[in-house]
């Protein structure tokens, strides 16, 4: 992207220096050490530096060691944050910080969905990157997660939000829903509904379906749904 669009480089490198003025944003060669574990192996571009947050409530400014990898198909696809501070432990999962130091944001419905709306990378940083540190702050100072902000780990978290989404709170009724919302096709009215009802889905939860189908593109709840089903096939 940043060869066959040298604007929107250009945009957002700007962008980046008003809004994070620690962070640059350069094109790095193969080997380049996004964090102690993690180096690149083919040339990209990268945001690294430092990157200062605000604690809510309070007059208190911290700072945290980051890197951002802009992927091949920016801003179409997600950048990658990565963990570079002593601060924040790799292979943490507790902190949501996985084994190369990446950092899980949340779900990829979720994030995508928030990310399409107005991708760029100001918005990564207030959208996702700002949240997850402070997140990350409130650990430091507490030695314990705040009660704001987090869900389970991989299928868990993912049923979660799901389950938030719908406004359902039976386990397997929810991973049945997220089966026909990750189809490209609408399901018909005739399908039994997935609540467990027994009642075809023009009779039961159609609109909640459908209107949840408006919400969320079913290509991202194909990702989500692998998700579940690579964590506990057992399970589903």
């Amino acid at each position: 992207w940043y060869k066959s669009n040298r604007k929107l480089f250009r945009d957002e490198k700007a962008a980046l220096t008003a809004g994070a003025p620690l962070l640059g944003m350069v094109t790095a060669s193969p080997g380049f050490r996004l964090n102690s574990v993690h180096t690149l192996k083919k040339e990209s571009v990268v945001v690294h530096g430092t990157y200062g947050i605000s604690i809510p409530d309070s007059a208190q400014q911290i700072e945290y060691g980051i890197s951002i990898l802009m992927p091949n198909k920016y801003p179409k696809q997600l950048p990658d944050m990565f963990c570079n501070d002593p601060k924040l432990p790799v292979g943490d999962i507790d902190r949501h910080i996985m084994d190369d130091g990446s950092a899980c944001l949340g779900v990829y419905a979720d994030i995508m969905t928030r990310w399409s709306l107005k991708p760029g990378i100001g918005s990564f940083l207030e959208n996702f990157v700002a949240p997850f540190l402070v997140w990350q702050a409130y650990y430091d100072t507490h030695q314990k997660p705040p009660s704001w902000g987090e869900r389970s780990h991989f299928a868990e978290g993912v049923i979660e939000y799901y389950a938030e989404l719908l406004g359902l709170n039976k386990h397997r009724s929810v991973v049945e829903f997220v089966r026909l919302l990750a189809r490209k096709n609408r399901p018909k009215g005739h399908e039994i509904c997935p609540c467990g009802s027994g009642d075809r889905l023009r009779n039961c939860h159609r609109d909640l379906l459908y209107n949840t189908r408006k919400k969320v593109s079913w290509k991202y709840v194909g990702k989500d749904l692998q998700t579940v089903f690579r964590d506990d096939q057992s399970k589903y």
